[in-house]
């Protein structure tokens, strides 16, 4: 009896949420899409912008965490060549992070001046 009443609380706990969403879209009118942000060439720059930030944002949080973990390697080495390489090898990958986010974060001013084109492109 207990087994059929826990699995009876685990089978409505699962379903809950999806009771709780047709509450929200139970109305009358089917929920829009918002309109879609690539209309001309400025709205998939501004895309292209995007993500390029938000690639720009994750190598440079990896490179964080590689120098973390650099730390932590050199910290329990213990005086082990092999583990003080594995550290070293690791802060260079975080160095390496660090440069090509830096590259590809500059790369569309060096694209804009050699085209010529006043300013620079918004980031």
């Amino acid at each position: 009896m207990q087994k059929k009443l826990l699995k009876l609380a685990v089978i409505g706990s699962t379903l809950l949420p999806f009771a709780a969403s047709a509450q929200i879209f139970g109305g009358s009118q089917p929920p829009t899409l918002p309109p879609s942000p690539i209309m001309n060439y400025g709205g998939v720059r501004d895309v292209l912008l995007t993500v390029t930030n938000w690639i720009f944002g994750i190598l440079i949080l990896l490179a964080v965490i590689f120098v973390l973990i650099a730390a932590f390697k050199y910290l329990t080495a213990s005086g082990d060549p092999e583990k003080v390489k594995s550290a070293s090898n690791t802060l260079i990958y975080a160095a390496i992070a660090i440069a090509v986010a830096l590259l590809a974060r500059g790369i569309p001013f060096l694209v804009y001046s050699f085209l010529g084109t006043p300013g620079a492109p918004p980031v």
